[in-house]
């Protein structure tokens, strides 16, 4: 079994340093024969620089972008990539330590009963380190927004830490994704649930990141609930 680590990077040369030995202890340590796939966006502070002087020992994949293109782009190159070399499961994880690699074992198991995993903050177990109490309520209310307009059954609609079975991205057709943003990580799932794919969600403790400061913009928080209105919408009234 073959599992690839997707990570878009934009001005991430201090974290990803560290973020990629430790996947690769972790993959050492569980046996997991994995490599990781970076897309960068051409980051002024030189994190491709960075990442090429690590692929001399370590299992990488860079593929850089002459622009900042968007998140939602990013994974989806990446997801590509690491169809065309055959991996069995495909996992998106942030670049700034926000995700902890030592989770990856516990996705890698219940991919062999589900489609997808995603990694939950909210449910039984998960848990949100060094955030403010007006990012937990944006945040909690994104989700109660999306649950309710796409129809979802998922508590943590916006993690950006999951792992998919190849046949899942495979059966969603990744050439019809439109978001590029904050609604990217919604939009996915809404299409996994569309197709009927089995989903399972394990509790994991999110730690803001170590370095940097977030990408998340106003433009794309507006972005997410004008994609969720807009599906909600489409839904309810049963429009293509």
């Amino acid at each position: 079994m073959k599992v690839s680590v997707v990570i878009p990077t934009y001005n991430e040369r201090e974290n990803i340093k560290g973020l990629i030995p430790e996947i690769s202890d972790v993959f050492e340590k569980n046996g997991i024969n994995g490599n990781l796939i970076v897309i960068d966006d051409s980051s002024p502070d030189g994190t491709a620089r960075e990442v090429e002087n690590l692929r001399e020992r370590y299992p990488i994949v860079l593929i850089k972008r002459g622009q900042k293109l968007g998140i939602g782009s990013a994974y989806v190159t990446g997801f590509k990539k690491a169809m065309d070399l055959n991996s069995d499961i495909i996992f998106e994880m942030d670049a700034d330590f926000s995700h902890d690699p030592e989770y990856i074992p516990e996705f890698v198991k219940s991919l062999n009963n589900y489609d997808l995993v995603l990694g939950s903050r909210y449910i039984k177990g998960g848990e949100i380190e060094n955030w403010s109490l007006w990012r937990k309520m944006m945040s909690k209310g994104a989700n109660i927004l999306a649950k309710v307009l796409l129809g979802l059954k998922v508590n943590d609609i916006t993690t950006g830490y999951r792992a998919y079975r190849k046949e899942t991205l495979q059966g969603i057709d990744l050439d019809k994704i439109k978001s590029n943003g904050y609604e990217f990580q919604a939009e996915i799932l809404f299409r996994v649930v569309e197709r009927g794919f089995g989903i399972k969600e394990i509790p994991i403790v999110f730690v803001d990141r170590r370095t940097g400061r977030s990408k998340l913009s106003k433009i794309e928080i507006i972005n997410f609930f004008i994609f969720c209105i807009r599906t909600g919408i489409r839904r309810l009234f049963h429009l293509k």
